[in-house]
């Protein structure tokens, strides 16, 4: 599964993709492969904002947050993805056994 990336009114840089796909890691653990995820960063004056997106098999999550910093926004956008992702693989649990 890989991590998409659109940037809007900020630099693409290696520490903010690194940053993210760090992340990531622990969240991508509980999603199924083949699946899309898409983060949206975007900044506009002093307010960072992350939006991440989720698609696989007809479902979506999203999470989004908006702080004064990029890397805060984006440990808090990746806590909120995956306590999404971790409720839903229980409630697919709970449901198929």
């Amino acid at each position: 599964m890989e991590l998409a990336f659109t940037f809007r009114n900020i630099e693409s840089t290696d520490a903010i993709r690194s940053w993210a796909q760090k992340r990531f890691q622990k969240v991508e653990k509980l999603l199924e492969e083949g699946s899309n995820v898409h983060l949206t960063l975007s900044v506009d004056k002093h307010r960072h904002r992350a939006d991440v997106t989720f698609h696989a098999y007809g479902e979506v999550l999203h999470a989004s947050d908006e702080t004064d910093d990029m890397y805060q926004t984006l440990d808090s956008v990746m806590s909120k993805m995956e306590h999404a992702a971790r409720t839903r693989k229980e409630k697919a649990q709970r449901h198929h056994g």
